[in-house]
């Protein structure tokens, strides 16, 4: 029995430590702190069915600045297409990579390309032409300061949604980004870029 009391006090002694540490578990007061955006998370089927219905767009009307960072440039440039992803996400998903674009290595571009449908690929030609068609008509795209999100427009397995970035200089620019849902594989039922065009 006097084994188990001195057990019991180190357990709450723990217990009390950590409760002062709730910052480093991501709770306690953030006043004061920088925020660090990332990724929004993946929709739930809840979001997928608002989509769905048309009754409203999940990825639609958002604002969001300040994205380069630590955390969310790993995880944007790592992604690649799959088909659970809804055609606003996707669209995040390559303006992200573009906006952390690594000129040395153009990391940001070749997610993008990733992203584009076969049908893009055959326009655009190699991936060497894809580069260069990026950094000379679509270069207010790369490291963006900030982004602005329309309303995304769907209709049936074709969708767009209006971006607008702005440079260092605040200089905006808009484009019209054009997805659609693919009906051969290997990309059956993913919703990948037929289109970028200026608004």
């Amino acid at each position: 029995m006097t084994a188990v009391r001195p057990l019991v006090l180190v357990a709450l002694a723990v217990l009390v430590s950590l409760a002062g540490c709730g910052a480093f578990f991501g709770g306690g007061d953030s006043a004061g702190s920088e925020a660090t955006i990332t990724p929004a998370d993946v929709p739930t089927d809840e979001t997928r069915a608002v989509e769905k219905t048309g009754e409203g767009s999940y990825w639609g009307n958002v604002s969001v600045d300040a994205n380069r960072s630590a955390v969310t440039q790993p995880r944007v440039l790592e992604l690649r297409p799959n088909c659970e992803r809804p055609p606003g996400l996707v669209v995040h998903i390559q303006v992200l990579a573009l906006q952390n674009n690594d000129p040395a290595t153009n990391e940001g571009i070749n997610t993008t390309w990733q992203f584009a449908s076969p049908s893009n690929r055959g326009l655009t030609g190699p991936y060497s032409n894809f580069v260069r068609t990026i950094e000379s008509g679509f270069e207010p795209l790369l490291n963006a300061t900030g982004v602005r999100y329309g309303p995304l427009d769907r209709d049936g397995d074709t969708a767009s949604q209006p971006v607008t970035v702005v440079n260092r200089n605040g200089t905006t620019s808009s484009y019209r980004w054009t997805v659609r849902k693919q009906d051969e594989p290997p990309y059956e039922g993913c919703w990948m870029t037929a289109g970028v065009a200026p608004a």
